[in-house]
């Protein structure tokens, strides 16, 4: 019986998702094949903007992959995806910085290499590119008890049919449910509040003179945390810098003399629960919260990760599997997860498409034995 011609289903168009579904584009065009292109890509979200503007990551260790990834006109168009299109031409990677918010002095720096800080949400309309995403398409079941093939069925009733079903729907994947018997993220004991506000260029100086990019720091007296990142930088020094704020605090006993864990302010009060939180930090840091406007939308932000099980999850006879943080959903840091989320694609790629016996096992059943 003649074998169906792969395609694959990718269920997610985030970072990863967009990445595996550009390497797939390229290697077929690299092919020269006629035929459609052999994947189809869902995303549970109704349009492209649908989450907003998103907030800025950094590719560093795998950045050689992500070129390697991309198809060669896509590559040549990263620059619009820098938040900062200057210091990139001025050379300057940034450093990492970690900060005391006691007494101001620089904790860790990471040593300079080759890295890229981009905007998030203008990197995923880059990867949008050249893809006939489907939206509005959440998965509801998956089905293999046909041979040699997998059967996704979406809440709306319709239904797609591939060779392979590779799930890199995020932190709360619907994939994963059906794949490992305890798919539950673990919340860490930690509250975060984030948000982005425009600084002039004046204010900004002093705060780019720490670090082009960004820099983090942490309070030794309360376990406080404050991120600082810059997610666009205008080129006209009058057009304000849009920069990203945030500030989390240890949900326990006792914070700021607290008789209990403090939760979560309700929207009206989170810039006002932000500064009070810096009331102890030094300056240039507790400053940089001062001057948020009290009208500023203020995100709450759930830190969650979960660990894959030792043993693998049920790859479906190695037809269905997870990447990204469908996979290993991790806080955030830096776009760490975006990095973990490109070197899974690069190891899917190569085995996807490794000379090997016929008789060789699916390379998600390697990766997840059963």
């Amino acid at each position: 019986m003649t074998s169906p011609a792969p395609h694959t289903l990718i269920i997610g168009a985030g970072i990863t998702g967009l990445v595996l579904a550009q390497a797939l584009r390229k290697h077929h065009a690299a092919s020269s094949s006629t035929g459609p292109v052999p994947f189809t890509i869902y995303e549970r979200d109704p349009n492209p903007t649908h989450r907003g503007a998103g907030w800025g990551l950094t590719i560093h260790w795998a950045l050689p992959d992500f070129e390697a990834l991309l198809p060669v006109d896509l590559l040549a168009r990263l620059p619009e995806t820098f938040v900062d299109t200057a210091a990139v031409a001025e050379g300057l990677t940034g450093n990492f910085l970690l900060f005391d918010l006691q007494d101001g002095s620089e904790r860790f720096r990471v040593p300079p290499n080759t890295r890229i800080r981009v905007s998030r949400e203008r990197l995923r309309r880059l990867l949008m590119d050249g893809l006939d995403i489907q939206w509005s398409k959440t998965i509801a079941a998956i089905d293999t008890t046909t041979p040699s093939a997998v059967t996704a069925s979406f809440t709306d009733g319709t239904t797609a049919t591939g060779t392979h079903l590779i799930g890199a729907d995020g932190s709360h994947s619907r994939v994963r449910t059906f794949l490992s018997p305890s798919p539950s993220n673990y919340i860490l004991p930690v509250r975060l509040l984030g948000t982005s506000v425009p600084y002039s260029s004046a204010r900004c100086a002093s705060i780019r003179a720490l670090d082009p990019f960004f820099f983090q720091a942490s309070d030794p007296a309360t376990d406080a945390f404050f991120w600082f990142s810059f997610l666009s930088v205008p080129v006209d020094p009058k057009e304000d810098r849009e920069c990203q704020i945030l500030v989390s605090w240890p949900f326990r006993k006792g914070f700021l003399g607290r008789e209990e864990p403090v939760e979560t302010p309700v929207q009206g009060e989170r810039v006002g629960w932000m500064k009070e939180v810096t009331k102890g930090w030094v300056e240039p840091f507790r400053g940089i919260v001062a001057d948020i406007p009290g009208g500023a939308e203020v995100k709450s932000l759930a830190l969650e990760d979960w660990l894959p099980p030792a043993e693998g999850f049920e790859s479906r006879d190695g037809r269905v599997t997870l990447i990204g943080d469908a996979a290993h959903a991790m806080t955030m840091y830096r776009g760490e997860a975006a990095n973990h989320g490109i070197a899974d694609v690069a190891s899917l790629v190569r085995e996807m498409f490794a000379e090997a016996d016929a008789d060789a096992p699916s390379p998600i059943d390697r990766d997840n034995p059963r």
